[in-house]
């Protein structure tokens, strides 16, 4: 489910190291000068976002903005 809309230089990722959603949602990551950037969607603005200064953080960057759109979609309703 990568998108290849994205602006830089991709970088090509191991998803297998990485949770079931990040490895079900494949987000692209891509260079752009001296940062890292992870993005599921069509841009930075209306999909899922992350940067950080290597593709690890970049990812774990993405990771915590899709779990902040999950919890804003769904607010306390699944939460136990």
């Amino acid at each position: 489910m990568s998108n290849s809309n994205q602006a830089g230089n991709p970088v090509e990722i191991d998803y297998s190291r990485y949770d079931a959603q990040t490895q079900k949602l494949e987000p692209a990551v891509y260079r752009q000068g001296d940062v890292f950037a992870a993005l599921s969607g069509p841009d930075r603005e209306t999909g899922i976002y992350g940067e950080g200064d290597t593709p690890d953080a970049a990812i774990k960057a993405w990771r915590s903005a899709l779990q902040e759109r999950f919890d804003k979609l769904h607010g306390d309703e699944l939460k136990p």
